[in-house]
C-alpha cells in the first residue's frame, strides 16, 4: 500500500463576510497527508459560513476531509465536518456549513487528504466575498425554561395535542403510504446486509428480523467503515423510514416494543427508534439498546441509551466542541428484553423530555448554555421523520457471531404515534 501512487486534488469555495487569501501548503516528502487552509475574521454572530469542494482520488478508499472551525479568542467554539472515503476514481462534491456563535471569531477552512502522493497538493482558492446571512430566527421564549415546566408539557394530553400520524400495525402488510422499506443496501457501522424480506407485519405487530445467514448468502461491502472488521456481511436486517410520507417539527413520538437485545446470545443486536432531520445532519434517538456480552466492562442488555445530534457527520463525541446530548435511561429493575415498553421523546419549542413507560426519565433545555448554540441552530429549526431499524455488530460493543449472538432475532413493534401540540398547528 505505502508504495502505490495516489493522487488528489481539490477546488473549492468558501462564502463569508470577508475575502481571505488562498493558502496552499506543499505536502513534503514521505507525509501522508496535504493539507490547505484559508482563513477570514468575521464580524458578527450568525454569519453563515458556506464551503463547497471537488474532490477526486486515483486510489479509491482514501478519506478526503473538508472542515470549518470558528476560532474565538483562540478557543474553538464550532466545528463542522464533512469526510468522503473515495470508492471511485470519479469526482466527489463536499458542502458543509456553519454559523457563527460569535463575532469576531476568525473561521478556518481546511481540506486534508490523508495518504496522498508528495506531488499532489490540496487546493483552495481565494474566498468570495459575499454579504453574511441574517443571524437564525428562534423561537421567542419570554420567561426561562426549567425542567418543572417541561415536564407539563405533554403533547399526548388531548387538551394539548392532537395525533397527526399512527399505526398500530394490525393487516399483513406495511401501508406504502406511511413507509418506506429499504432494501438491498447497508449501513457503514455494522455488519448486516439490509433487505425488505427482513420486514413483516403479523399478529398485530411489525417485525424487523435479523439473520445469520448461511456462508454462500454472505456479501461484501468494499467501503466498510472499519475494513475487513465489518466487511463481511453476514448478517441480514432491516429498515424502514418515512422519508417522502411523514414528518414533523416539535410533537410526541411514541412506540411501543420489544427489543431483542437480550443479556445473553445477543451481542451486536441493535435495535434503534430514532428521527432523522430532512434537511440537516442532525437526529434524536428516543432509544438505542445494545445486546449483550458486550466487549466493554458492564452489560447493557436491561438498559438503552437516548441521544441528540445536533451534526451527526461530527464524526466523534471527542471532537472539540461536542455537538451530542445523551444518556442512559434508568430502567428501575425492568428488563426492557422481557416483554413490551413505551419509548418516547416529547419536542416543544423549549425542550427534549425522553420518556420510558410514560415516565421521564430525561430532560435536554433548550437554553442551556452547554446545548444552547446547537439547540437553537439550524439543526432544530428543520422537520424530522421517523427511523425504525436494528443493525447488527458495532465496534464499540461487539461484533456479532455464532458464539455469542443467537442465528434469529425479532425487534417488535406494536404501535407507533405521534401528536402535535395543539398551538403548534398551522
Amino acid at each position: 500500500m505505502g508504495r502505490s501512487r495516489r493522487r488528489a486534488a481539490a477546488v473549492g469555495a468558501i462564502v463569508v463576510a470577508t475575502t481571505a487569501a488562498a493558502l496552499i501548503a506543499p505536502a513534503e516528502a514521505g507525509t501522508r497527508s496535504t493539507r490547505s487552509e484559508l482563513s477570514a475574521t468575521v464580524e458578527q454572530a450568525g454569519t453563515l459560513v458556506t464551503a463547497s469542494a471537488r474532490l477526486r482520488s486515483s486510489h479509491p478508499g482514501r478519506r478526503m476531509t473538508l472542515r470549518i472551525v470558528e476560532r474565538n479568542h483562540g478557543r474553538v467554539v464550532a466545528t463542522r465536518t464533512k469526510t468522503v472515503k473515495a470508492s471511485s476514481r470519479s469526482w466527489r462534491r463536499l458542502r458543509v456549513s456553519l454559523r457563527t456563535q460569535h463575532a469576531g471569531s476568525r473561521v478556518q477552512l481546511t481540506a486534508r487528504a490523508t495518504r496522498v502522493s508528495a506531488r499532489r497538493l490540496v487546493r483552495l482558492p481565494p474566498a468570495a466575498p459575499a454579504p453574511p446571512a441574517p443571524p437564525p430566527v428562534t423561537d421567542p421564549i419570554t420567561t426561562p425554561v426549567t425542567s418543572v415546566a417541561c415536564e407539563a408539557i405533554d403533547y399526548t394530553d388531548p387538551a394539548q395535542g392532537v395525533e397527526t400520524f399512527a399505526d398500530e400495525f394490525d393487516g399483513s402488510t406495511l401501508a406504502a403510504t406511511r413507509w418506506r422499506v429499504r432494501d438491498n443496501t447497508f449501513l457503514n457501522h455494522d455488519k448486516a446486509w439490509i433487505t425488505k424480506d427482513a420486514v413483516s407485519v403479523h399478529d398485530g405487530h411489525l417485525a424487523i428480523t435479523g439473520r445469520r445467514l448461511p456462508q454462500d448468502q454472505w456479501r461484501n461491502n468494499p467501503n466498510a467503515l472499519y475494513g475487513t472488521e465489518n466487511m463481511v456481511r453476514d448478517y441480514s436486517t432491516g429498515y424502514i423510514d418515512t422519508i417522502g410520507r411523514f414528518s414533523q417539527r416539535y410533537g410526541n413520538f411514541e412506540v411501543r416494543a420489544w427489543v431483542p437485545s437480550a443479556d445473553t446470545m445477543s451481542r451486536g443486536i441493535w435495535p434503534a427508534f430514532w428521527l432523522r432531520a430532512d434537511h440537516q445532519p442532525g437526529e434524536i434517538d428516543p432509544m438505542e439498546s445494545y445486546g449483550a456480552p458486550t466487549i466493554r466492562s458492564f452489560d447493557p442488555s436491561s438498559s438503552y441509551e437516548w441521544n441528540s445530534w445536533a451534526d451527526t457527520a461530527q464524526g466523534s463525541t471527542n471532537e472539540p466542541v461536542k455537538l451530542k446530548t445523551q444518556g442512559r435511561a434508568n430502567v428501575g429493575s425492568d428488563k426492557i428484553w422481557q416483554g413490551w415498553h413505551t419509548y418516547g421523546v416529547n419536542w416543544s419549542p423549549t425542550c427534549l423530555r425522553y420518556t420510558y413507560d410514560g415516565r421521564t426519565v430525561a430532560t435536554v433545555l433548550f437554553d442551556d448554555p452547554k446545548t444552547l448554540p446547537y439547540f437553537r441552530g439550524p439543526t432544530f429549526a428543520d422537520t424530522f421523520h421517523l427511523r425504525l431499524n436494528m443493525q447488527v455488530g458495532s465496534k464499540y460493543w461487539g461484533w456479532a457471531d455464532p458464539a455469542h449472538t443467537r442465528p434469529e432475532f425479532d425487534f417488535k413493534i406494536d404501535w407507533v404515534r405521534v401528536h402535535q401540540g395543539r398551538d403548534l398547528l398551522r
